[in-house]
């Protein structure tokens, strides 16, 4: 028996879990109503937030239409992110459809995107309004610098130091005041601009993911500092027409303001034109005229003695320069343990590494010794790094002489003492050149005490 044409069909229950975007598939269908059913019927089993659908279907009912001409809503979304909807309303004889919908979510993913790009920005700008207030609390000057070196961010303190009104004019004011070939490398160093003598500090930032920044820190010397560097180039200046040494020495304590307290005891033992000053809290320099080397490096030891409980590190610089600037970046770069610079530097060149071995397994107790074998590596270590001794055979298997590498090293390095080991020569002295006029010639086979007792008499 067949139902009566006008009963109301029975509707058709659906439930199940199902995910959003599969039941956005069943809308490419709207068209096809029936079709459009199909599909619910195999996404919506799926959606757990479903706990009962029902979709009833009126065979012989009017053509639903697709959409209802009053609005559209579309989520803005990007990636996980909720932004927000847009909501559209729709003309009366004009209602939406599908190719209205694609267009819509088209237009919905722009706009998204737009919408996280203005919030990251004012995020941006927020966080850049705040660091900008911590770094004018700082008590020194900061600038900021991109991976490049381009400064971008300047404190107000910087600003005024440098004498400029804009973050930009001071990464342009620093850059001109900095040293010559490149702030970065530079690290530590002192300019003047602004009519201020600073002392600048770099820092950098490698995050793992790559990329980068500097920060530069900006001390404005204090007027005791400043007449302490006013005072170190009067006596650059003085030593160098006199033709007589001058020694430097930086002593630095890890505890702040330890060091000035101390200064009165050693002040008893100066001689007429010697000074100190403070450099900072944790840093005093004294200043030595007519000084050599090492008559610097033994009166640092008695002080040594005074300052034990003080952690003591520091420097002692004899100035090929006379620029004092120059001579306290030098001496900051070289601050280390007192212990480590009160042993003498040695620096052993032969062609035999065996040699080598042998002359270092003896000084060693006595010296820091770096060994080479290499003649190229043996100049380079000279341009890098200050010794204070050079031993080194006289006839060189890779061609030259010893003597030609002493007088390179005597050019870099105006304090460096010459040694030369020979099986060739018994005389005391193997040349007239002034440049190498306080030599040393030290006999093969070698006896170790005799090598021992030169090499102690010549570098106390």
């Amino acid at each position: 028996m067949n139902p009566p044409t006008n009963a109301t069909p029975a509707p058709v229950t659906l439930a199940g879990p199902a995910a959003l975007r599969e039941l956005a598939r069943a809308f490419t269908h709207i068209t096809d109503f029936r079709r459009f059913v199909e599909m619910l019927e195999a996404v919506l089993g799926k959606a757990a937030f479903f706990a009962e659908a029902r979709v009833q279907l009126l065979p012989d009912g009017p053509e639903p239409a697709v959409f209802t001409p009053g609005k559209i809503t579309v989520p803005l979304n990007v990636g996980e992110r909720f932004q927000g909807v847009l909501r559209l309303a729709g003309a009366p004889d004009h209602p939406f459809g599908p190719g209205d919908l694609h267009l819509m979510s088209a237009l919905a993913s722009v706009l998204a995107a737009a919408m996280d790009h203005a919030r990251r920005h004012g995020e941006l700008m927020r966080n850049l309004e705040v660091l900008e207030l911590l770094l004018n609390l700082a008590p020194v000057g900061l600038l900021l610098a991109d991976a490049d070196g381009r400064p971008q961010l300047a404190n107000d303190t910087a600003r005024r130091w440098l004498g400029v009104a804009d973050a930009r004019a001071a990464g342009e004011a620093f850059t001109a005041a900095a040293p010559e070939g490149g702030w970065l490398r530079a690290g530590r160093f002192h300019l003047r601009a602004g009519g201020r003598l600073l002392y600048a500090e770099v820092a950098s930032f490698r995050p793992a993911e790559g990329g980068g920044a500097f920060a530069v820190v900006l001390t404005d010397l204090s007027p005791e500092q400043g007449r302490l560097i006013d005072g170190l180039q009067r006596e650059l200046y003085r030593c160098r027409w006199k033709g007589t040494p001058l020694a430097f020495v930086l002593l630095e304590s890890s505890q702040p303001g330890a060091l000035c307290p101390q200064l009165p005891a050693l002040r008893g033992e100066y001689r007429t034109g010697e000074f100190d000053g403070p450099y900072d809290a944790h840093r005093v320099a004294v200043v030595l005229p007519e000084v050599p080397l090492g008559e610097a490096r033994d009166r640092l030891r008695g002080w040594a003695r005074h300052f034990a409980a003080l952690d003591l590190r520091a420097a002692v610089v004899a100035p090929d320069t006379d620029r004092a600037e120059e001579v306290l970046s030098e001496a900051l770069d070289d601050l280390r343990p007192v212990e480590s610079v009160l042993r003498r530097s040695l620096l052993l060149y032969d062609d035999y590494p065996a040699v080598n071995d042998m002359l270092a397994m003896v000084l060693r107790r006595h010296f820091d010794v770096v060994k080479s074998s290499n003649i190229e590596e043996a100049k380079a270590l000279l341009r890098e790094r200050r010794f204070d001794g050079l031993v080194t055979e006289v006839e060189l298997r890779a061609g030259g002489s010893g003597l030609d590498l002493a007088r390179m090293a005597r050019e870099l390095q105006p304090g460096i003492r010459p040694f030369f080991t020979t099986v060739t020569h018994e005389q005391e002295s193997l040349t007239d050149d002034p440049l190498l006029a306080d030599h040393r010639v030290i006999a093969k086979p070698f006896d170790v005490r005799r090598l021992e007792a030169i090499m102690r008499e010549a570098l106390p």
